[in-house]
């Protein structure tokens, strides 16, 4: 095998491992986020029984404190874990990083509260049931901002690169399919 061959090699399994690593981070911070929402809920209306749709403004508060919380923690186990200062391209200081990721993280919240209070609306499914949903569809869009406009690193470039080391012809769907 050629020396350019098993670069192309490692460059995919390096961006296979940070799509993997950037998933576990956000799972983590998922996690902690679930936490909050089930205790909240559970302190708020003593049951984790899907509330009044009235009271859709306290879950939408309880949503954005659990998701900060979440997305703060997500951030800090990439940048300790997912994304190095070897590989990072952004010369930008950790609180700027934050920032960004913070605002990165706010569309792919958007898109989970959204499809939790869709459904919530229509099939009464429990907010959080809804959230687990929801972050499954807005995955590949935070992991596609987060490693562009954070650390300034292709999120599928070296993914999708052929053995000549040209980005390959693959559909958008299959480049969802290789997030998830």
């Amino acid at each position: 095998m050629s020396k350019e061959g098993s670069r192309f090699g490692r460059l995919q399994r390096f961006a296979v491992l940070r799509i993997v690593w950037f998933a576990i981070a956000t799972g983590l911070g998922f996690l902690i986020a679930e936490g909050i929402l089930i205790l909240g809920f559970f302190a708020l209306y003593k049951t984790l029984e899907v509330p009044e749709i009235s009271d859709s403004p306290t879950i939408l508060g309880l949503d954005a404190l659990a998701l900060g919380i979440g997305s703060t923690a997500a951030f800090l186990v990439n940048e300790r874990v997912t994304v190095t200062k070897h590989d990072s391209r952004t010369t930008a200081s950790w609180p700027v990083r934050w920032a960004k990721y913070q605002f990165a993280k706010l569309l792919g919240n958007i898109i989970i509260v959204v499809v939790q209070l869709v459904l919530f609306a229509s099939i009464s499914l429990s907010p959080a049931l809804g959230s687990i949903v929801g972050a499954i569809v807005s995955y590949p869009v935070t992991y596609a901002f987060s490693m562009r406009f954070v650390w300034r690193l292709p999120a599928f470039k070296d993914l999708l690169r052929n053995k000549d080391g040209e980005g390959a012809q693959v559909a958008p769907s299959a480049m969802v399919l290789a997030v998830v």
